[in-house]
């Protein structure tokens, strides 16, 4: 008959075992926010996983030139395969510390970005830079 000190040795070693994959899953979530400081287009943001909407917010939006918008598109990050992207969304008020949202709804699950494609509708221009005090992903579309 196995000790006290094995079994509870073994239930460490299993509750540990299945409570690896959640810990490691937690850093997957979908929502996170950050900021953004000197992005120019071709700028991709950080991957989050995603099962159907994604609302992606700028606060705090300025441009190096104070009139312009931003377009961003959302990618899925597909591995050895072109990214699928859902379409250009123009935030118009990301200059003077505005705020912004673009929204993508019935998305299938995956692992999804978004990248800065123009700014004020150039889609190859690095002469401007964008700086987001606070942008945000939000994968909840209840709010």
């Amino acid at each position: 008959m196995p000790s006290p000190i094995r079994l509870r040795r073994a239930a460490t070693v299993a509750v540990a075992a299945t409570a690896l994959p959640f810990f490691f899953a937690q850093s997957a979530l979908a929502n996170w926010s950050s900021h953004i400081t000197g992005a120019d287009v071709g700028f991709e943001s950080r991957r989050w996983a995603e099962e159907s909407y994604t609302e992606v917010n700028f606060k705090g939006c300025n441009n190096s030139r104070q009139d312009i918008s931003v377009g961003i598109e959302i990618y899925e990050d597909i591995n050895n395969w072109p990214d699928d992207g859902y379409g250009e969304k123009t935030f118009t008020a990301c200059f003077n510390g505005g705020t912004s949202k673009g929204t993508e709804s019935g998305l299938p699950a995956g692992s999804y970005y978004f990248q800065i494609e123009a700014h004020d509708g150039i889609h190859y221009t690095n002469l401007y830079t964008v700086n987001v005090s606070s942008v945000s992903v939000d994968t909840t579309l209840a709010d």
